[in-house]
């Protein structure tokens, strides 16, 4: 079992080239398991109950995502987004990486492992597909393969639709719970047939075992939808702030853990310090002397309000120069080691 799956930590002897080479990984499997139910659920029951303008453009918004999904998630696991030096060369073994010789993978731009020489400082050697990735964003778990910026345009096509199917479902979902209580009419004329307790019990019964059994459906699909487009949606939000950033997710990781533990010094402020104070000349007294404008060990706020508006405004600014290191930083940070293993998709 452990040489058709593991869980995607374990080093493979030769470098990946696709994302269907043995072994999968796990949570690859359980996507692939997830898309198919929900694919199923979504075409032969959630449709259905829809009024036929509605189930029209549902069927061809679903066919249309779920293709371009399809084809975007091929695309993403077969691109070998590995340096090209690296991809004309035959597949041999890769030889264990043995620190008492190198301190790093790369080193100097040359790869000891690949042994080739990196065409950029953004690459970087894949532990778990053991090879270098051109312009390494992260390895992907769900796809079981490294994005790089061979494959990263399909990474978020795949991303995009995937996304948009999840909220449509929950849409959908959500429209016919609303209906249900409000004007069950509006439903398709199965669902009405099916929901309608008149047929199988007293005229005047409101609920009977089958409109259980819908709004039953209709809820728990609704919970998983949203289960599904949570993250989807927070992984499609996250690309497009680090795009913003110009940063990948690897650079992202690093410069936030290299912040973390670093103080950030700009503009004479210093935020690791006990006070926050401003520099000779900037505050309010005449003498140009410095001044304490905020203590944060005693807690004494200023009694002044021009001392409070201060306080304030070299507050933000403190706030606004660290996020700006962090799109900075990571022009800093480049060890050339090998990525964590423990990446989001």
């Amino acid at each position: 079992m452990d040489k058709c799956c593991n869980s995607g930590e374990t080093q493979r002897p030769q470098r990946r080239v696709h994302g269907l080479q043995l072994p999968l990984n796990y949570q690859q499997i359980i996507a692939w398991i997830v898309f198919i139910i929900s694919t199923v659920i979504n075409f032969v029951i959630l449709v259905q109950i829809q009024f036929y303008e509605l189930k029209v453009i549902s069927i061809l918004t679903f066919a249309t995502l779920y293709v371009v999904f399809v084809l975007s998630y091929i695309f993403a696991i077969y691109l070998d987004p590995a340096e090209e030096d690296l991809r004309r060369r035959e597949i041999n073994d890769v030889p264990e990486f043995d620190r008492s010789i190198h301190a790093h993978v790369i080193e100097n731009g040359r790869c000891h492992l690949c042994n080739i020489y990196t065409s950029n400082k953004k690459t970087k050697h894949c532990g778990i597909c053991n090879k270098c990735v051109y312009n390494f964003d992260h390895h992907c778990h769900w796809m079981n393969s490294c994005i790089g910026q061979r494959n990263y345009s399909a990474f978020i096509v795949c991303v995009i639709t995937i996304t948009l199917a999840a909220l449509l479902t929950v849409c959908l979902c959500l429209a016919d719970i609303i209906l249900f209580f409000i004007y069950p009419p509006l439903l398709s004329s199965e669902a009405q047939s099916y929901i309608n307790c008149t047929v199988y019990m007293e005229p005047n019964m409101k609920y009977c075992m089958n409109s259980i059994l819908f709004l039953t459906f209709s809820t728990i699909h609704l919970a998983g939808s949203i289960a599904l487009a949570c993250p989807l949606l927070h992984l499609l939000l996250f690309h497009i702030y680090i795009s913003i950033l110009g940063l990948s997710t690897y650079e992202y990781i690093m410069t936030t853990d290299n912040v973390k533990y670093q103080p950030v010094q700009c503009c004479n402020i210093s935020i690791n310090k006990k006070s926050y104070i401003i520099s000779k000349g900037s505050g309010n007294r005449e003498d140009g002397s410095t001044k304490t404008i905020f203590n944060k060990k005693k807690g004494e706020p200023s009694n002044s309000v021009q001392e409070n508006d201060n306080r304030v405004a070299n507050l933000l600014h403190i706030l606004i120069n660290e996020e700006i290191n962090k799109a900075k930083n990571y022009l800093l940070f480049d060890k050339n080691k090998v990525h964590p293993q423990q990446e989001t998709a």
